[in-house]
């Protein structure tokens, strides 16, 4: 999978969380559910994990439950059980080596795998926890639109240098611009989540330069939706900071 299609891939994740969080926060749930399923597929093939299934069942179950806990949690901080699910991802991951044992000498590193797509699949929950923060619902779509853009820079030249000064330029303008567009963000909030979005596109593009391409589609779209799921913290906690 070419950079091209991975940044697409990005994009319409992104744009799918800024529209069901527009559109309210049941549909966000349900986009963000999607999105992980896509991850949990794809993840264990990105990392060649060699029981594919297994691990996709442990990714995908642990992700849902970390999504329930945030859904489910009468008060703030609604992230404070997700962890629970977290821990019950990587004992899961433990778990599975021992009935479905690995290869030998790649019993760690299918265990990692595991445990590390549970994670950033996980930490998806929290741009649902930052819409249920007092005030931040604007906050997330802003967000999640400036690293649509951001995504789409990323990929306007064959220079990496010039593509990464773009992203990070045209995610802060949009994070910026939508400020002044939403009553309920801050010029500086957008301006932060605008930056933060868009240095996780920047970065996660030079990590997957420096790694093989995919060549199976559904690890692809896994790579392409990492930065989505892993900028939920970092929407939450500027919403817990700056706006909520």
């Amino acid at each position: 999978m070419n950079p091209t299609t991975r940044a697409s891939i990005t994009a319409v994740a992104a744009a799918v969380v800024a529209g069901s969080g527009y559109f309210g926060g049941r549909w966000l749930v349900l986009g963000i559910a999607v999105i992980m399923a896509f991850m949990a597929i794809g993840w264990p093939r990105l990392l060649r994990v060699a029981h594919l299934r297994v691990s996709t069942v442990v990714i995908g179950l642990g992700s849902l439950m970390a999504l329930g806990t945030v859904v489910y949690g009468s008060s703030e901080p609604f992230l404070r059980y997700m962890v629970v699910a977290m821990a019950a991802i990587t004992i899961a991951a433990l778990i599975s080596e021992i009935f479905f044992p690995s290869p030998r000498g790649r019993a760690v590193a299918a265990v990692s795998a595991t445990a590390a797509g549970g994670a950033l699949c996980a930490t998806g929950t929290a741009w649902v926890a930052a819409y249920r923060t007092e005030g931040a619902q604007e906050l997330v779509v802003a967000s999640a639109t400036a690293l649509a853009v951001a995504a789409v820079a990323s990929v306007l030249t064959n220079n990496g240098n010039v593509n990464a000064i773009l992203a990070l330029a045209l995610g802060t303008a949009t994070g910026s611009g939508l400020a002044f567009v939403f009553d309920s963000v801050p010029w500086y909030a957008g301006t932060l989540v605008g930056i933060v979005t868009a240095a996780s596109v920047v970065v996660m593009n030079e990590l997957a330069r420096r790694e093989p391409r995919p060549s199976d589609a559904w690890a692809g779209i896994a790579s392409g939706v990492t930065p989505v799921l892993a900028c939920g913290v970092l929407i939450y906690v500027g919403g817990v900071l700056l706006v909520g």
